[in-house]
């Protein structure tokens, strides 16, 4: 009977660590509804009035609607504020007037605002300047805690892939969404520290700038990897001509570069709309939620990309343990006579440079499948010059398995592993490599999960102009393979600018 894969226990693990930290969010929400709606029938509204040298003695308050709202009392704090103690009645909404009365008699400015009740009782304070209510501060405790443990189960699952040499895009999905949070949390934690968050509002508009200051943090490294990615398609078409895909780079750059000037001149604009709200607040609603959802989603992307890069390194610098059984050599274009290429000679030097140091460290042979078709203009199969070279390199030939039918790197891997399985009726108890070209390590390890095997790459060094583009397809890769967590992902994003919006 054939069995999973070795990484299929691992992934239910993962699955059942995910879930849990679902099952978090939904108690933590509604912790924060049942905190806010214990704690929120209450209210104290805090007028801001200037530093006086006289005591508040009394306060007189107009409410539009007695029957929604009573006042409790009122008190000072140490920074001279007057603090007005509301209780709820029943849902509605009332305007209020607060003027404060001095120890000599003279009354302050009057304080205006609007109260609302919600349905489940909870006290709204609602003004030109902030939404407000009591409990935010939970909410926002209760929302931390939660980034910090999604951000231990991403980290968590991240060096868990390193450790078990699992690459894949679900461990780029880790290593961005740590980043992500990380750098989310670093710049929110400093802002949370220097500043005093007196409303809901506040703290909204300071989550919204933290998503304006990661894009800002992320635009070196990001100029950085545009600048590589477009040298390397200049190179890449100078050497192979125009193709789409040579051009990957370059595309992506000025997309990138057009958001970045896109937010900046819609946030001018949408700064110009506060001097008409009258006119305008629709649109100003409606621009504040598209840039601050962009502005996350941009941010979001580039942690990704980030990740794709560091995570097609490390795959590239990994050394398979020395206990291999077959070593898959991944075919590329060899020379109109039939031999071999020097990019496509040093996956195979790659190779036989490992199955040396295995066997003379373990006295262990490893077997080797030659892999890859016959090419329109190619006089013999590239699994087939590779048999040639290896065979002039000393190699046995019961020690070889050709494979001659493949186009793509995929039936590299799926035409491979059925020729092993042919020769070896215990082949899933076998180890596996691949050797291939540093760039294309990363993609080895994807194909081979997609074809069912677990394999772990040999790396061959090529030109460094070839990596930066291997990396985008890659991240392009990602999007695609996990299309429904991203789109998950920008759902969140909407729901939070849409509250943003409701917030300013």
């Amino acid at each position: 009977m054939k069995q999973s894969p070795p990484g299929a226990k691992r992934a239910v693990k993962i699955k059942k660590r995910f879930l849990l930290l679902n099952i978090t969010a939904v108690l933590l929400l509604i912790i924060s509804v049942q905190y806010i709606m214990q704690a929120g029938d209450d209210y104290d509204v805090i007028i801001m009035y200037t530093a006086s040298d006289q005591k508040y003695t009394d306060v007189r308050a107009e409410l539009e609607n007695p029957d929604i709202v009573e006042i409790k009392g009122f008190s000072v704090n140490e920074k001279q504020e007057l603090i007005v103690s509301l209780h709820s009645l029943k849902p509605g909404k009332t305007d209020a007037a607060f003027t404060a009365i001095l120890a000599d008699g003279r009354e302050t400015t009057t304080y205006t605002t609007a109260i609302s009740v919600s349905i489940i009782g909870t006290i709204i304070e609602e003004n030109e300047f902030m939404v407000n209510f009591t409990g935010f501060r939970v909410v926002l405790y209760l929302l931390l805690g939660y980034l910090l443990l999604a951000l231990g189960v991403m980290l968590f699952s991240f060096i868990e892939c390193i450790k078990k040499a699992e690459y894949s895009y679900r461990m780029i999905a880790f290593g961005g969404i740590a980043l992500f949070l990380t750098t989310l949390l670093s710049i929110l934690g400093y802002m949370l520290m220097i500043f005093d968050i007196y409303s809901f509002s506040h703290l909204v508009a300071l989550i919204a700038e933290t998503g304006e200051w990661f894009m800002m943090i992320m635009i070196p490294p990001m100029a950085i990897a545009a600048a590589a990615v477009s040298v390397s398609n200049l190179r890449l078409m100078r050497r192979e001509g125009f193709r789409p895909v040579n051009a990957l780079g370059i595309a992506v750059s000025v997309v990138w570069l057009i958001s970045l000037v896109g937010i900046m001149l819609v946030n001018d604009f949408r700064v110009s709309l506060y001097y008409d709200q009258e006119h305008h607040e629709s649109l100003r609603y409606f621009i504040t939620i598209v840039q601050h959802m962009v502005i996350y989603i941009i941010a979001y992307f580039e942690s990704m990309l980030i990740s794709t890069a560091l995570c097609a390194f490390l795959a590239s610098r990994h050394t398979p343990p020395q206990d291999r059984d077959y070593i898959i050599i991944l075919g590329c274009a060899i020379h109109r006579d039939g031999t071999l290429t020097p990019l496509l000679r040093g996956r195979v030097e790659s190779a036989l440079s490992f199955e040396k140091s295995q066997y003379d460290a373990t006295g262990k042979h490893a077997c080797f499948v030659p892999s890859g078709g016959q090419g329109s203009d190619e006089i013999i199969s590239e699994g087939e010059a590779m048999e040639r070279y290896l065979l002039s390199r000393g190699v046995a030939p019961e020690r070889i398995l050709c494979e001659s039918k493949s186009v793509n790197t995929f039936q590299n891997m799926q035409f491979s592993k059925e020729i092993i399985d042919r020769h070896d009726a215990d082949a899933d108890q076998k180890n596996i490599a691949f050797a291939t070209t540093n760039y294309h390590v990363f993609r080895g390890y994807i194909l081979s999960k997609q074809n069912g095997f677990d394999a772990q790459g040999i790396s061959a060094k090529t030109k460094w102009y070839f990596f930066p583009n291997a990396f985008l397809r890659e991240f392009i890769g990602l999007l695609y393979d996990q299309k429904l967590r991203h789109l998950t992902v920008i759902a969140l994003f909407l729901l939070a600018a849409i509250g943003f919006g409701l917030a300013f």
